[in-house]
């Protein structure tokens, strides 16, 4: 269940104190984005699906919007593979992979592009409800 942004939950974690600034959820689909409650300024993102979650540093909110486009225009098109890089440390890479065989097919992949650690899949219904989650993420952007 998707918590509002209203609530702001703080939560302590090892990288210090964090706050939800953003989050959007559609079908078993949810997206959170956090943020330092203190100090220089630092994001995370939370996807979580029905099988898998993930938590990592993103470069900042702007790459919603990037992985919105990304998502919608890729799988609209017929080009080959191409990937987006949505995590912040190059050390622990986290990218969005469009597949070359299948147009409304995706990766989300953990670790190098030659060598993923991890590769998750996303396909049809996911691509599409974690594009209408990250709509719902931009608009609380969009709103303050």
């Amino acid at each position: 269940m998707a918590t509002t942004r209203k609530t702001r939950a703080s939560r302590k974690t090892g990288l210090g104190s964090v706050v939800l600034l953003a989050n959007g959820a559609s079908g078993s689909w949810e997206i959170a984005i956090d943020e330092t409650a203190s100090g220089a300024g630092r994001w995370w993102a939370q996807i979580e699906g029905p099988t898998a979650t993930f938590y990592f540093e993103i470069p900042g909110v702007d790459i919603v919007g990037k992985m919105i486009e990304f998502l919608e225009h890729a799988q609209a098109s017929l080009q080959r593979a191409c990937s987006l890089v949505i995590s912040k440390p190059k050390e622990n890479r986290v990218a969005l992979v469009k597949d070359e065989e299948y147009a409304d097919r995706f990766f989300l992949t953990l670790g190098s592009s030659e060598k993923p650690l991890a590769r998750f899949v996303l396909t049809g219904p996911d691509v599409s409800q974690i594009a209408a989650a990250l709509r719902q993420v931009q608009e609380d952007f969009d709103e303050e």
